[in-house]
């Protein structure tokens, strides 16, 4: 609820409004006397709508109308608040409830507090239609042998198809055995601009079913900024692909022992060793030469830098490939 006011209320006021709470709210009265044998006896309960769809019950106290009498030891315990004929499954905030009314506790006038708890109740009909009532499971001498409702048996368990045995890695392992298997510090400008890039289009659950072509466009941008950083320098290529001519021409460099300086490193610090299920050396090798192949059909007059730029090349092929994305 909100409340506009022409002046500007004081703390009292404030206080006072917040006490009351929001709504109208109306003492219900159920009547209890022919069960206890005290005059005019009651319980008694604070109610208000507490929205479209529901009531408020709450503070319940039991009460005498006739101030002469008070209770004499009589034990209440379980109290539940009924609607139309029904007791609600939820909402039965007083169904533990164990007190016994007697004069110690009770003050004519005010009667005797039960609970300071209050509970909500769905509407029905409607406040002019909805009809309430109290069942209790001993009220003095009267008691009630409630049976509570059997327990509903245990779904049975949803036969899910099989979990792969196999998974991804999410962004931030990508990321790390990147940097790992490089050697290229995932710091490097050029590479942390890339990651931060691309980050949210790789992958960020572990499971297989989830990939997503984005993901793999991502992970080659990542692979190719790697191995550029790889390839371009000098002290980290030299350490990497030792004895290999990174001055020589593309049409020249890429012989035998060329492509063994370049393939075997790559298979040696990419492709993992004895797993039960990963590429075979053989056939990464033969994509390899094939695509080097490609890259130096150049008409005997390949460009300057292409040496380079084909050890890159070769160099995403397998970092941005399943052998260092699946585990």
């Amino acid at each position: 609820m909100v409340a506009f006011h022409n002046r500007a209320l004081t703390p009292e006021q404030i206080q006072t409004n917040f006490e009351v709470g929001v709504g109208q709210k109306f003492y219900m009265l159920f009547g209890v006397s022919h069960l206890i044998n005290v005059p005019e006896s009651y319980i008694v309960f604070e109610v208000s709508q507490f929205d479209s769809y529901s009531y408020r019950f709450t503070s319940p106290f039991f009460i005498s109308l006739d101030n002469t009498v008070e209770p004499s030891n009589i034990r209440l315990t379980g109290m539940r608040l009924g609607v139309n004929g029904k007791e609600p499954a939820v909402g039965q905030a007083w169904a533990n409830l164990d007190v016994t009314l007697n004069a110690d506790d009770y003050e004519p006038g005010t009667g005797q507090p039960l609970s300071p708890l209050g509970t909500i109740i769905a509407l029905e009909e409607g406040p002019e239609t909805d009809e309430f009532f109290l069942t209790f499971d001993q009220l003095g001498s009267e008691t009630y042998a409630r049976s509570e409702p059997a327990l509903p048996p245990a779904a049975t368990p949803a036969d899910l198809p099989p979990s792969s045995d196999i998974g991804l890695k999410t962004f931030d392992e990508i990321n790390d055995t990147m940097a790992s298997l490089t050697g290229v510090d995932k710091t490097q400008t050029d590479v942390y601009n890339t990651y931060v890039t691309v980050k949210q289009q790789l992958p960020t659950v572990e499971t297989i079913e989830g990939f997503l072509s984005s993901h793999q466009m991502a992970i080659t941008q990542m692979a190719i900024q790697y191995c550029d950083v790889l390839a371009s320098d000098v002290a980290l290529r030299t350490t990497f692909f030792p004895g290999f001519n990174f001055s020589e021409s593309a049409d020249t460099a890429f012989d035998a022992t060329g492509r063994s300086q370049v393939i075997d490193p790559l298979l040696n610090r990419f492709v993992g060793e004895n797993l039960a299920t990963q590429p075979a050396d053989a056939d990464i090798e033969t994509e390899l030469n094939s695509l080097i192949d490609n890259l130096t059909s150049c008409g005997g007059s390949c460009d300057t830098g292409r040496t380079e730029t084909i050890v890159k090349a070769s160099c995403a092929a397998v970092l941005g490939s399943a052998t260092t994305l699946v585990q």
